[in-house]
């Protein structure tokens, strides 16, 4: 059984880990790592090459081509089989590169590296690699320290560690030695730190409770395993589509000789007519022209600064339907800011470049109560970096915070401290909850006009506010009476109210001649260190508040309203508090109340019925773990929706890997971007938007595909089966068929890859999971203009047959009419909902290519000498052309007339 080793005392603990002070023996801590193992993390199996090349297969549509092609071979029509062998394999060797590509970008941004630990063993000081730490070791804790393992606290010294990967907390958590009650949240442990968090503050030493699987890392590592990948929506909709075409191709070849034999035909003659029908109707462009949308889509994403590490997902963005985001670093910087500087007498509130315009005479304390953030500060700059050119500030998110506030104010530290010498400081203490620095003042910048030391002073609000005796109100100091106390109490509740953190500054002034003042007047004359303690400070004079957020990403508000205007539903899950995730989900423009949110402890004591019920009314899961996090990922996608999971920490790994779409941001932990579909390389939420539409564009340039290449196919099979019912001579040949497939299946259909047409794709309805890629009124559109188009090809067959006599002129006829068309009404095809006459015709260039390439082929079909004997062709006339193209011209205008009767989107 698991023990809650927060709960102990440190007598416990170790009498539990069977250990002492100092440390356990160097030949017990042996035994215990052959017993418990590294404390490493299973590495999981990467893909090998040809692992990747294999799963390019796992296609409903290259089975189907691999039986035409067997067809196709056993038949003689060997020409054919290598057609369809060749589109097989350029689509695998596509999709192969792009996903090893993907593959070799996340290889990049993994950062595992092992990293040494100190540790004591037998009372003396080690340093050993991180993976020999075991149960039991006493494991040393200093500021920058990444921590092992996880680690029951023995020993602090103003210790703060970062947990925000863990926890989703983007606070450093000041850590104690005290027990604390059973049962609490992982981020209210705080005498417990944990493997994958580091120290940014302070020192300590800690007792090792867990290794290895056995660590909070680990039990998360142990979900992410055991979520089993599903299906994308793409490839459950490809089995459909493969499902219903290979049984109608089966249905429809049966019927067809069956017809044959009725009609008293050659029993050789209707099989091979029927497997004429199949090459007709064996859509082969569709897989090559599938991969090439999916990896333009993936390179065009990848412009955005969004990685797409798996092809099918470049499409499953655009059927997102949900996206549950984690709150820190994805909706917000990541990084303590101040948000208002509240004095008694006034408020100061951020602005989108910082605090500004603070020397006006009613803001004068803004300008006291920033000073005292700046040098009650221990931040240092530590260089410029390379990339952003912004100054590398070092210290924790609230003195970094405090410390642009005032630069951004125009305060400059170095310059105060030219007319105010630092001489000491009391560190931060959690027990006396508050940090001091003393500076002395000669008379030329005292406002006491007299040499005089200064306590600048920053901690608690309810710590300062019961050291204060008087407060600041304009430029004088007024007693803190029981009035004013009460006042700023309810300043301080409305603040943390609101989801803000909350430090209160003041001061105090020390006489130099008073007794305090002259002990320190007495020591810095003998050259000696100053005695200052936190008995010193106390009757200090309260300035007010600095409120300080986590503020959200510029383009976050906007990619939200983005979502909303899509029809996509964003929910906020956060480890955070309820208030603060309530604040950020306002400032997003999302509406929250408390009917709105349900915090981690809600969801233990509800059943998955009553949760599925609340779903559609909840924006905020507040205070969640990882556990929750994966069990509304699985609710949602059982009321069938496309869920999306964004997040950057390890406690995210196993709803990222859950959802339909998992999304980590590219400063995120390793184990976040390796179970992401989508890595975020800016960490901007904009770019999961853009995914989005980049995804809708790609599911439609397949269904313009699939309705471009089906059309043709089903027209073909239509005119075979024609000429079969009427009793005429087959009015196309195989050969012709395999001809008019070369041309439409290949440039033209890839071309639409490229296609940019906007309509609209993000007011445009939600294709969800199981969704058909060939719906109801796609195949009623494509029906319409195959018998339109076909009852005329075979009746212009039948007149040309019977007034000439002459077959293989009808024949070319029929052929190039055929081909003509396909070469116009794909210009139709190319708006879905919107007409020709609406699109930029020459917009996608590599359409025009195509056309003139496909021109050109036919050309020389028929007037090439020897590919007329091949493909039983004759050359045409002036008079021949002119019906030809008008042929081509009226299919544009049918599939034009179908569009509007039958609407696609």
């Amino acid at each position: 059984m698991e023990k809650n080793f927060h709960s102990l005392t440190i007598k416990q603990t170790l009498r539990e880990l069977k250990t002492t002070n100092n440390g356990l023996s160097e030949q017990e801590a042996k035994k215990r790592l052959a017993s418990y193992g590294k404390n490493e993390l299973p590495k999981e199996k990467k893909m090998s090459s040809f692992e990747l090349l294999l799963k390019q297969f796992e296609n409903p549509v290259i089975y189907i081509l691999f039986i035409a092609a067997i067809i196709s071979f056993f038949t003689g029509h060997i020409f054919d089989a290598s057609f369809i062998l060749f589109v097989v394999f350029f689509s695998t060797i596509i999709g192969f590169f792009q996903e090893k590509k993907a593959d070799n970008a996340i290889a990049k941004l993994r950062n595992m590296i092992q990293y040494d630990i100190e540790v004591i063993r037998g009372g003396k000081e080690r340093i050993i690699p991180s993976v020999e730490v075991v149960k039991g070791d006493l494991i040393v804790l200093k500021q920058g320290n990444k921590i092992p393992a996880d680690a029951r606290v023995l020993e602090i010294s103003n210790l703060e560690t970062g947990e925000a990967a863990l926890t989703g907390e983007p606070v450093p958590e000041a850590k104690q030695v005290e027990k604390i009650k059973s049962g609490m949240p992982l981020s209210e442990r705080v005498n417990m730190v944990y493997a994958g968090t580091a120290v940014v503050r302070g020192e300590g030493r800690a007792l090792v409770t867990g290794t290895g699987l056995n660590t909070e890392l680990g039990k998360i590592t142990s979900l992410v395993k055991g979520v089993k990948e599903t299906d994308s929506p793409l490839q459950k909709k490809i089995k459909i589509f493969s499902r219903n075409l290979g049984y109608g191709l089966v249905f429809v070849n049966i019927l067809i000789f069956l017809f044959g034999v009725l009609m008293k035909r050659d029993l050789y003659e209707m099989f091979l007519t029927s497997v004429a029908v199949v090459v007709a109707a064996i859509p082969e462009g569709l897989l090559p022209a599938m991969v090439v949308i999916l990896a333009i889509g993936m390179q065009r994403i990848l412009k955005q600064e969004g990685l797409v590490k798996k092809m099918m997902a470049a499409e499953t963005l655009g059927s997102v339907s949900v996206i549950c985001t984690d709150k820190t670093g994805t909706l917000t910087q990541g990084e303590m800011r101040v948000d208002q500087v509240v004095t008694e007498d006034f408020i100061l509130k951020s602005k989108e470049n910082g605090l500004k315009d603070i020397a006006t005479e009613e803001a004068s304390n803004h300008y006291l109560a920033l000073k005292i953030g700046l040098l009650c500060n221990n931040v240092f700059m530590e260089g410029i970096d390379d990339k952003t050119k912004e100054p590398i500030i070092r210290g924790t998110s609230t003195e970094k915070a405090l410390y642009l506030a005032a630069t951004q104010a125009g305060l400059i530290k170095k310059d105060i401290e030219k007319q105010e010498k630092k001489l000491v400081e009391i560190p931060f203490d959690s027990d006396y909850k508050y940090m001091a620095t003393l500076y002395h003042l000669d008379s030329s910048v005292s406002r006491y006009g007299k040499d005089c030391f200064m306590a600048y002073i920053k901690g608690a609000p309810e710590r300062i506010i019961d050291m204060a005796s008087h407060i600041r109100i304009k430029d004088k100091d007024k007693k803190l009476t029981d009035k004013y106390k009460e006042k700023i109490t309810k300043q301080y509740l409305d603040l943390t109210s609101k989801g803000l953190r909350v430090i209160a500054v003041g001061y105090k002034h020390i006489d130099k001649n008073s007794s305090v003042g002259k002990k320190f007047v007495q020591n810095f004359s003998e050259e000696k260190s100053f005695h200052f303690e936190h008995g010193h400070i106390d009757s200090l004079v309260f300035v007010g508040f600095m409120a300080l957020a986590d503020p959200l990403r510029p383009d976050a508000k906007e990619s939200i309203g983005s979502c909303l205007a899509a029809g996509i539903r964003p929910i906020i899950i956060t480890g955070d508090h309820r208030l603060t995730a309530k604040k950020i989900a306002n400032e997003l423009g999302l509406k929250a109340q408390d009917k709105n949110i349900l915090e981690g402890i809600d969801l233990d004591k509800i059943s998955d019925e009553d949760l599925g019920t609340k779903l559609k009314d909840i924006l905020i899961f507040a205070r969640v773990e990882p556990r929750h996090k994966l069990r509304i990922v699985k609710l949602l996608q059982g009321k069938g929706e496309v869920v999306a999971m964004t997040g950057d920490g390890v406690n995210d790994s196993p709803a990222i890997k859950a959802a339909d779409i998992g999304i980590s941001v590219g400063s995120g932990t390793d184990i976040a971007k390796e179970t992401a579909d989508l890595v975020l390389l800016n960490d901007s939420f904009k770019v999961i938007v853009e995914a989005v539409k980049r995804g809708r564009i790609i599911f439609n340039n397949i269904k313009k595909v699939i309705l471009y290449l089906l059309t043709g196919s089903f027209t073909e099979m239509i005119l075979i089966a024609g000429s079969v019912m009427l009793g005429l001579p087959l009015a196309v040949l195989p050969a012709q068929i395999l001809w008019i497939k070369v041309i439409e299946d290949t440039t033209p259909a890839m071309a639409l890859a490229f296609d940019e047409v906007d309509e609209d794709v993000m007011h445009s309805k939600i294709h969800k999971k199981g969704g058909e890629l060939l719906t109801k009124k796609t195949l009623s559109l494509i029906v319409f203009y195959a018998m339109v188009m076909d009852l005329t090809l075979l009746t212009m067959f039948k007149y040309y047959y019977t007034t000439t006599g002459d077959l293989d002129y009808a024949r070319t006829m029929t052929f190039v009419g055929l081909g003509i068309a396909s070469l116009f009404y794909i210009y139709s095809v190319r708006g879905l909902s919107k007409s020709i006459f609406r699109i930029k015709f020459f917009s996608n260039k590599f359409l025009t290519f195509s056309t003139i390439l496909g021109m050109i082929l036919f050309l020389i079909a028929i007037y090439h000498p020897a590919l007329n004997k091949v493909l039983r062709t004759v050359p045409l006339s002036f008079n021949d052309w002119t019906v030809l193209l008008t042929y081509g011209f009226m299919g544009i205008f049918i599939y034009e007339i179908g569009k509007k009767i039958f609407k696609q989107t």
